[in-house]
């Protein structure tokens, strides 16, 4: 039924709130965004750099409850339910100082 969606909504994670909401903005500098793409079928996670690995965690559960439910927009209408989810970007990310045992295991 929301195959009539052909424009890609973009979604803006508000990290106070743990929620997205729609937004007009297409690329951020420093915040997540998620873009719901009917026409391919896929939900795409942006993820920027100064973003911590909390924040990217809470905004990647929110995007998998998206991709089981779809999410309500502002015209009534669900969009990403049953699509694909692709994260890019290097945000929230483990630091590497922590990437590597500080002992060896034996």
């Amino acid at each position: 039924m929301e195959a009539y969606r052909k424009v890609p909504v973009y979604l803006e994670f508000n990290p106070s709130t743990s929620q997205y909401h729609e937004t007009t903005k297409t690329t951020s500098d420093d915040s997540i965004l998620l873009v719901i793409d009917e026409g391919q079928k896929k939900l795409i996670m942006s993820v920027p750099g100064n973003v911590s690995m909390i924040q990217r965690r809470a905004a990647e559960r929110q995007a998998r409850g998206i991709k089981k439910t779809g999410f309500l927009c502002s015209d009534g209408g669900r969009a990403g339910r049953d699509h694909e989810l692709e994260v890019l970007g290097e945000g929230g990310r483990l630091p590497e100082r922590l990437r590597e045992s500080p002992r060896e295991v034996y």
